[in-house]
């Protein structure tokens, strides 16, 4: 088997609770414009530590006369509550109104609320150019998730004009404050040479730091330039470390990777039943390598009993689940599916199937693949490297394909 090198980019959607944590009130800046700011930065407090203490009811009692006041912050928080239904029904027109009234009055954190409704149209028409603006205006007050996204948007031309190089400086902007969602994209910058040169050494040293704070993409890809040793050190036992890592967090190619290394023995011991156990979990969580790996796992018998009827289940589904993978992709895929069908019709007309029958790669593995993820749908596309691997004397028949996150 070949590897493909499969580029894929993806920030959370989800909005953030920008509830400073306790004793941090002043990091939410108080920007009425009405002269209260400061005073209403201590009356607002009870209501946020009734917030963190899923007090949702209480946190609305205690914000609703500073919300008659106009402060912003309390408007902001009652958004919240509205959008999300807590303490009370959820209200997302009311919510907008709330997040508007906060965002014209300077709240970063509204501004930002108002620029992913937009960007998704939760609840209004979807808009990329408001987007960008309301992000825009965050991201001028240090917002730096504001920052990624509306780098992310220069990056696709979505709503303002293409340009990578903007999309770098905001990128690094946030990265160096210790953006973990910037660092993820400047590392992905430095491995598609978009924006910034083209550096494995860079684009691991920006995964790093966001592996660090849990981002699971980059622990992947952090996890894939390890063991190739693309432009720093080889390290397959710390890239065992890394896709353990993204694998706790449901990263479902982090499994078949770890797979893959269990079935070769690198950076860990050897171990067919390892190599398979990873293999089915990709698979019953969907993804469409590891059903096809794991459909060969079970049609070679290796690390579990022989089956090729399973086997056959698997490879139906991974071609079922082949939708915009490279042609030659399917095209192996569904070599296995058909042969695994006539494996069967021989049985069940001829003879019984011989146990060692095993099903050969048709495609050398000749390449290493970095995935990424960019926000929306993670999505980037490079030409794969090529990368020179030393010959294995009895493991060229091994499944070899890895999948990285870009």
């Amino acid at each position: 088997m070949r590897k493909s090198l499969t580029y894929l980019t993806l920030l959370p959607f989800s909005l953030v609770i920008a509830v400073p944590a306790a004793g941090a009130v002043q990091a939410v800046p108080l920007q009425g414009g009405n002269g209260q700011s400061v005073t209403q930065a201590s009356s607002l407090r009870p209501a946020l530590e009734a917030y963190r203490a899923k007090n949702y009811e209480e946190a609305r009692r205690l914000a609703a006369p500073l919300v008659a006041m106009d402060d912003p912050d309390a408007q902001f928080l009652m958004a919240q509550l509205n959008e999300k239904g807590l303490g009370g029904p959820q209200d997302k027109p009311a919510a907008r109104n709330l997040y508007v009234k906060s965002a014209m009055a300077g709240h970063p954190f509204a501004q930002y609320a108002l620029g992913e409704l937009a960007f998704k149209g939760d609840g209004v028409q979807q808009n990329y150019n408001r987007a960008a603006g309301w992000y825009a205006k965050a991201a001028e007050s240090g917002h730096t998730l504001a920052m990624v996204r509306l780098g992310y948007l220069y990056s696709t031309g979505q709503g303002v004009p293409e340009d990578a190089n903007r999309a770098t400086e905001l990128f690094e902007q946030a990265a160096e404050v210790g953006e973990p969602a910037a660092q993820y994209h400047l590392g992905l910058a430095y491995l598609t040479g978009t924006g910034k040169p083209h550096s494995y050494a860079q684009a691991a040293n920006w995964f790093e730091k966001a592996a660090e704070q849990g981002d699971a993409d980059s622990q992947y890809n952090l996890a894939l330039i390890l063991e190739a040793g693309l432009g720093i050190d080889s390290d397959p036992e710390r890239a065992v470390y890394w896709l353990k890592q993204a694998a706790a967090q449901g990263l479902l190619p982090a499994y078949t990777s770890l797979g893959l290394l269990a079935y070769n023995g690198k950076g860990m011991p050897q171990s067919s039943k390892e190599a398979a156990d990873w293999f089915q979990k990709a698979a019953e969580g969907g993804d469409a390598e590891g059903q096809f790996l794991y459909a060969v796992a079970l049609a070679e018998g290796t690390g579990r009993p022989q089956d090729l009827a399973r086997a056959l289940n698997w490879a139906e589904k991974s071609v079922a689940s082949s939708a915009g993978e490279p042609q030659e992709v399917v095209a192996e895929r569904t070599g296995l599916r058909d042969q695994l069908e006539e494996m069967l019709i021989a049985q069940r007309t001829v003879r019984p199937q011989p146990r060692n029958q095993t099903y050969a790669s048709q495609t050398p593995a000749t390449e290493t693949t970095v995935r990424a993820q960019s926000q929306e749908t993670r999505v980037a596309s490079v030409e794969p490297e090529k990368v020179e691997e030393p010959e294995e004397d009895e493991e060229d028949d091994k499944p070899k394909r890895r999948k990285l996150r870009d």
